[in-house]
């Protein structure tokens, strides 16, 4: 027997990288699971690709998660289809560009900053909201949000997306002590997924005034070659988090190995220094 059978799980961005990932883990796990996405086009061929080998264990619906009235469709439509909604891993994130902010013009910032912080933070606080009568009402729920890059240490050229970051794990871990304050059993951890080739590398914009793409992506390549993580070794560390079992509440927990993204990162370095005293010369 699966560990998820019966469950019902709903995964926002999930037509694509970490969180496509995570809806296959879930429903090879025999969990019923809604995916959602802003792009309609994305999410029937999604679906479509599920349903070859789920069948009816997956729905999919468009969503973006910066507008309330659409996260609410998806729980509705959830509820209808599967009885229930026990689990939310919100996932849904983007960024913009990759560079140093000096580079870019104040009203590209501002609105950048619009976008970015929109999708990944508000969304975050959008998709829980909206959850929370569903759970509270059932006594139960699993909440799994992500953090990434900002969380814990300064992460340069990505400064929005940090932000943005960042903001998700304090809310994480206020919003879990206001729900260990309650008697129904609702946990909400943060994931760190670690290093991981998505669509969020390969769409960002590289500020070619600062560096060219072709060197960047020379760079990004060196990086997840070092400190890179497996993606469905990384993503499959979710499931103790969503299971009746899970006991812990407001935790970060890591998708990757600490000790080799340490012996990683210092390879890393070295490895940087050479390529860039190559290219200089």
């Amino acid at each position: 027997m699966m560990q998820m059978n019966g469950e019902t799980a709903v995964i926002t961005g999930a037509t694509s990288g970490i969180g496509k990932k995570i809806a296959e883990i879930f429903l090879e796990e025999e969990c019923n699971v809604t995916i959602c996405s802003r792009d309609e086009e994305k999410v029937r061929e999604t679906v479509s690709e599920f349903k070859e080998k789920y069948g009816d264990s997956v729905l999919g619906l468009k969503c973006d998660v910066t507008n309330i009235s659409d996260i609410k469709h998806v729980y509705t439509k959830t509820a209808e289809a599967f009885g229930s909604i026990r689990i939310l891993v919100a996932n849904a994130g983007l960024n913009t560009t990759y560079g140093p902010l000096e580079y870019i013009q104040p009203e590209q910032v501002e609105s950048d900053a619009q976008f970015v912080i929109g999708v990944n933070l508000i969304g975050t606080i959008n998709s829980i909201s909206a959850v929370l009568p569903y759970m509270i009402n059932q006594k139960y729920g699993r909440i799994i949000t992500l953090a990434g890059a900002g969380v814990g240490r300064p992460t340069p050229n990505m400064t929005l997306y940090s932000a943005s970051k960042g903001g998700v794990d304090t809310f994480s871990k206020c919003l879990a002590e206001e729900l260990q304050e309650r008697y129904e059993d609702i946990k909400l951890n943060i994931f760190m997924p670690g290093m991981i080739e998505t669509n969020l590398g390969r769409k960002t914009k590289v500020i070619t005034e600062w560096k060219d793409n072709e060197t960047f992506q020379r760079e990004n390549s060196l990086v997840l070659q070092h400190i890179g993580a497996d993606i469905n070794e990384s993503c499959k560390k979710v499931i103790p988090y969503v299971l009746k079992s899970c006991k812990v509440n407001g935790k970060q927990f890591r998708g990757y190995s600490l000790l080799k993204m340490i012996q990683g990162g210092r390879k890393l370095r070295k490895t940087m220094k050479k390529y860039r005293r190559i290219n200089e010369n």
